[in-house]
């Protein structure tokens, strides 16, 4: 398991996305949940939750007033179905050769919402070759307490998009012999 964490900004999102995308197009099985944002003058006003097996796209959070009905976390509103759909394709996870999630923050640590799910999934020996996890850097130390065993990857800087790509497609390609996963991202 691989805990992603770095400012906001970085370029979490799009390192998980490519890595997603690599995958598919190696024919490797992916699952989990991205959370792409609609940005206007730089700034982020939204936020959906993209099925990674099959590009389904839901509004999950806003900063638009009024816009949605939900928990709230600063100036964001989360959408109670989207969240709700979110948690049920969580817990039906397949075993699967690349897990992403994206992301665990305040929402889930601090008010015991939004991806919640994903501790369930998180406590079992998870069934796939490997699991990013993006983790806000303020919640980063109790998603460590709680996985120890997690890698942690930080992103810093641009440049470490292409590093980091890097070494999870080594990792993947480290895989046990004969796992789907061996050698093909």
């Amino acid at each position: 398991m691989i805990l992603l964490t770095g400012r906001r900004g970085a370029g979490k999102t799009r390192l998980l996305r490519r890595l997603v995308a690599q995958a598919r197009q190696a024919g490797l099985t992916v699952f989990g949940l991205l959370a792409p944002a609609q940005s206007r003058q730089g700034r982020k006003l939204r936020l959906d939750a993209l099925a990674a097996h099959s590009g389904a796209r839901r509004r999950l959070a806003s900063r638009v007033a009024g816009e949605l009905r939900g928990p709230r976390l600063g100036d964001w509103t989360f959408d109670s179905q989207t969240l709700a759909w979110g948690n049920a394709l969580l817990a039906r996870t397949p075993p699967c050769d690349l897990f992403v999630l994206d992301e665990l923050g305040p929402l889930e640590f601090e008010q015991h919402q939004g991806w919640n799910a994903a501790f369930a999934l998180l406590d079992q020996p998870l069934a796939c070759r490997l699991a990013i996890i993006v983790v806000r850097p303020e919640c980063a130390a109790a998603f460590r307490r709680r996985y120890p065993q997690a890698k942690t990857l930080t992103i810093r800087q641009p440049a470490d998009r292409r590093r980091l790509a890097r070494q999870l497609r080594e990792t993947c390609r480290g895989g046990p012999p004969g796992t789907a996963a061996a050698g093909r991202l």
